[in-house]
């Protein structure tokens, strides 16, 4: 009698556990982006920070795999640097992506995960910010700066992404990432007449991305 009760709380046991594993949680994330676009063209192109911020869904199969699709509206470009004879003219490039990485999950053990997938990346707005000439004359001297809209210059992302993680029993999540844009997102005519003519490649989005997120439910 004993054996079967403890049989059968083994089993109850075991059916709660898958169904915890395959509940599909709802989560919410937020972090820093640090971003830059590889392949500018005459200019010190270095990493611009900003947020990148979603929801994310966390499907568990089994202890070792989890999939988890996200949904983040991100900050990204570069800051620019352009020497213009005695002068440098610095400035912004302020593109908004909306991204949805496919993630695979691998657990080395409870908490640490490997992350891996696919992220489709649609431009929602593009913005160079900063100063676009320099000028002299009797009356002085200075920079002039402007606040250009650009969007129709970019285009939408198809990138890699590859990342450690760690998921706490208390429902957190952080995440440490790392996205490589794969797309040619220059949409500039001119330019990309330029780089064929001179085989100079495409233009990409780099961002790493550090995290921290909450999932909803049964922990």
């Amino acid at each position: 009698m004993k054996k079967v009760t403890l049989l059968l709380a083994l089993l109850a046991g075991s059916t709660t556990l898958v169904r915890a594993q395959n509940t599909v949680q709802l989560g919410v994330k937020t972090g820093l982006s640090v971003a830059v676009l590889d392949g500018a063209i005459n200019t010190g192109a270095t990493y611009k920070s900003g947020l990148h911020a979603g929801g994310m869904l966390r499907w568990r199969p089994t202890a070792r795999i989890a999939f988890q699709p996200e949904f983040t509206f991100s900050q990204q470009g570069a800051n620019s640097e352009v020497p213009a004879g005695p002068v440098v003219l610095e400035s912004k490039i302020k593109l908004s992506y909306f991204n949805v990485p496919l993630l695979l999950k691998v657990y080395l053990g409870k908490v640490v995960n490997l992350q891996v997938g696919p992220q489709f990346g649609l431009l929602l707005s593009g913005r160079q910010v900063g100063q676009t000439g320099y000028y002299t004359g009797s009356g002085g001297s200075g920079y002039r700066t402007e606040d250009l809209d650009v969007t129709e210059g970019y285009k939408g992302d198809v990138a890699g992404c590859l990342g450690l993680g760690a998921d706490l029993k208390n429902g957190l999540v952080l995440a440490a990432r790392a996205n490589y844009g794969f797309t040619n997102i220059n949409n500039n005519e001119q330019e990309q007449q330029f780089r064929d003519a001179y085989s100079i490649g495409g233009l990409h989005n780099r961002v790493l991305e550090f995290s921290v997120g909450y999932f909803f439910g049964p922990k």
